[in-house]
């Protein structure tokens, strides 16, 4: 339990809310009072955290034994075999997330499901996760754990690849020139059917790229 759900689950709280905060003090130092971002900052918040406590905590619970095995299985992997191991779950990862985002771009599932996440034409941090709970379980948590549990991995590495796309996801969906990558998930909260991934690569491999 504090092994496969507690830590794993509190690193991520962390790595959310901490920089989340801090872009909200940012941008009520530079937005204008009357910011429609300022406004509704308090139901992303509210969204958020009910997605990360009604949804990623269960699934993480209910995945505990899961986890638990693919970190077990993976404890005497050299450097190279994590390394590898490291580019197989980043890689499928993004790819699962392309998958599941571009379905949600079917007509049904955005008029009934997507289309609450692109209620902020112009996203903050704190709203990376401002989602449906479908879309979380699959989109935001299924499409890491799944990589995970399937390919193994050290258990310090997957709180590190836990950390770092948690902060990713905060940071590609704040207005200032910060993302680690370029800023295409801006791009596709204004424009909506280009960039479904993260790091342009699938989306030029499939053809939905935009440059901003």
């Amino acid at each position: 339990m504090l092994y496969s759900v507690i830590i794993p689950y509190t690193i991520h709280m962390i790595s959310y809310w901490i920089p989340s905060l801090f872009f909200y003090l940012v941008d009520y130092c530079v937005l204008d009072k009357e910011n429609s971002n300022l406004k509704n900052y308090k139901s992303a918040i509210k969204k958020s955290l009910g997605n990360q406590i009604f949804i990623s905590l269960p699934t993480l619970y209910l995945l505990k034994d899961y986890i638990y095995e693919a970190t077990e299985r993976s404890i005497n992997n050299n450097i190279s075999e994590t390394v590898i191991k490291i580019l197989l779950i980043t890689n499928f990862s993004n790819l699962l997330f392309y998958i599941f985002h571009y379905l949600l771009h079917t007509r049904y599932l955005f008029n009934n499901i997507h289309y609450i996440h692109h209620e902020f034409i112009e996203p903050i941090g704190v709203a990376a996760l401002y989602a449906h709970p479908i879309e979380h379980l699959f989109a935001n948590v299924l499409s890491f754990l799944i990589p995970v549990i399937l390919v193994g991995i050290k258990y310090w590495i997957m709180i590190l690849l836990l950390s770092f796309s948690t902060l990713v996801s905060v940071l590609s969906h704040v207005q200032y020139d910060v993302y680690l990558f370029d800023q295409s998930h801006l791009i596709h909260h204004k424009y909506f059917k280009y960039n479904y991934g993260f790091g342009g690569y699938l989306d030029k491999l499939f053809g939905t790229y935009r440059k901003k």
